[in-house]
């Protein structure tokens, strides 16, 4: 057997000495030297480790040194993050998806049937008030009697053509006993209106209200008591004069001002 010489038992010591020196803190750092690895949308991915994996298991990567690959995790996931589009984190609509933008549209109200455009009367012009049965009635056949052909056709007893305007004034029949020709009076729902007309079956407290036409008479009126207010009393004359007067006074205050009712009556 071959002596081993003192000087390479130094040497062995020695090499044993620093083969086991760093075991303890080996064994101390184990845990913070477990493997690590990523995880991305497929799962872990068991081919990415950090250096103390690689140093704690030497020959592992030995054996398979394509499995030896350091990344920064920090760095990779910034470069995964970068490397998607902004629109990839925006919400994802359809063409479907996002109301049409239309303008509100803006509802008129249907004005009333028979609805006036004039101001009544202020209190201290009404001289009074008196209910009466009102009828509406045209200047055809079947309310005088008078065809279009008829040389009196639309004129009234006064001498003047008969009319109707909500928005200034209209002709109308009455007894001139109760209500004289050339009266002015406010009927609600009818407007201003002058006594132009009388009838054999019109006595006491009932007036005729003119309209153009049946439909009208039918769909604007009918037949109905109202109350009406007096705000001239006629001296039993009507003229075109006093209507045209009439007529430009109401276009301009949209009714009848108290100074001029002296004037025209």
């Amino acid at each position: 057997m071959m002596k081993v010489k003192t000087w390479q038992r130094i040497l062995l010591c020695i090499f044993l000495i620093g083969l086991f020196a760093d075991t303890p803190n080996l064994y101390a750092s184990a845990f913070s030297m477990m493997p690590s690895y990523t995880e991305d949308n497929n799962g872990p991915n068991l081919m990415i480790a950090s250096k103390n994996d690689y140093y704690l298991k030497p020959l592992k990567y030995a054996s398979n040194p394509e499995m030896f690959m350091i990344v920064d995790l920090n760095q990779k996931k910034t470069e995964q993050f970068a490397a998607k589009s902004q629109d990839e984190y925006l919400p994802k609509f359809g063409a479907m998806a996002l109301p049409a933008v239309t303008k509100p549209e803006t509802k008129v109200p249907a004005k009333k049937q028979g609805a006036i455009a004039v101001t009544a009367p202020k209190r201290d012009q009404v001289i009074h008030t008196l209910k009466v049965m009102a009828t509406g009635y045209t200047a055809g056949y079947e309310s005088t009697g008078k065809h279009p052909s008829h040389p009196q056709y639309g004129i009234t007893y006064s001498g003047v053509k008969v009319r109707r305007d909500k928005n200034t004034i209209s002709t109308i029949a009455a007894d001139p006993r109760v209500f004289p020709l050339g009266t002015i009076l406010y009927i609600p729902d009818y407007g201003y209106a002058v006594v132009a007309d009388v009838g054999s079956a019109i006595k006491g407290r009932k007036i005729d209200l003119y309209f153009d036409t049946t439909k009208q008479v039918y769909k604007e009126w009918g037949k109905k008591e109202v109350e009406v207010q007096v705000i001239k009393v006629g001296n039993g004359k009507c003229s075109e004069k006093l209507l045209n007067t009439l007529v430009k006074a109401i276009q301009t205050y949209k009714s009848v001002p108290a100074s001029l009712l002296e004037e025209v009556i």
